[in-house]
């Protein structure tokens, strides 16, 4: 399974590397990450302390808000991701396996988590458990939409208000939980979609494959 892995991510790196594109989706990439920061940088200078203060209890909430809108308007359908590797002679189970855990090491993922960390650290409201559950938070987000995105592909952006409605549920009873059962829900609910995307891309593998043989 590793050298499968291995061998996986050294396909993937020389394919990015070598398309047309790749320095503009880089200039792009950049472009979004200070984009995203800005509105953040002009509030924190606009407002004062006592303002910064009562803004930060709302402030995580309206991170993970804004990560989950990201993901859904920038997310490509993970399921694009299974096409180039179908000929290579990899198990279908490993290049499952692979295409969902390929995203832990993509910059959405540490890097939003690093941002999100830095603002909520200057609003001085940044815990260790504050900490895991932000993080907690984006790979649910992420999973959640890749899980959409491979399930309905174009038309996921119609049940956008339904899943933001899950994640505001999750966000509000919350402050009635123990940090102890807020972090198992949020585990159980990211295994939960881990597995449902697993079934799913598996199906859209199959049907690939079918599309292939026809």
């Amino acid at each position: 399974m590793i050298h499968h892995f291995l061998l996986l991510n050294k396909h993937k790196n020389l394919s990015l590397k070598r398309r047309l594109d790749y320095k503009r989706n880089l200039f792009i990439t950049v472009m979004l990450i200070i984009f995203s920061i800005i509105p953040f940088l002009l509030l924190f200078v606009m407002l004062s302390k006592e303002d910064i203060k009562i803004f930060s209890a709302f402030l995580l909430p309206v991170l993970l808000v804004l990560d989950l809108t990201l993901r859904f308007v920038l997310k490509r359908n993970t399921s694009a991701a299974i096409v180039p590797y179908l000929t290579l002679p990899i198990p279908n189970r490993a290049l499952i396996l692979y295409i969902i855990f390929s995203d832990l090491s993509n910059f959405w993922i540490w890097g939003c988590g690093l941002i999100y960390g830095t603002i909520l650290y200057y609003c001085d409201v940044l815990t260790f458990l504050t900490a895991i559950i932000l993080l907690l938070f984006i790979l649910l987000n992420n999973y959640f939409v890749a899980f959409i995105k491979a399930l309905i592909d174009n038309y996921a952006i119609l049940v956008y208000p339904f899943c933001l409605g899950f994640i505001l549920v999750l966000l509000f009873i919350f402050d009635f939980l123990s940090p102890v059962t807020v972090i198992s829900i949020i585990a159980f609910s990211l295994l939960l979609f881990v597995v449902a995307l697993f079934f799913t891309l598996k199906e859209n593998l199959y049907k690939e494959l079918s599309r292939i043989a026809l």
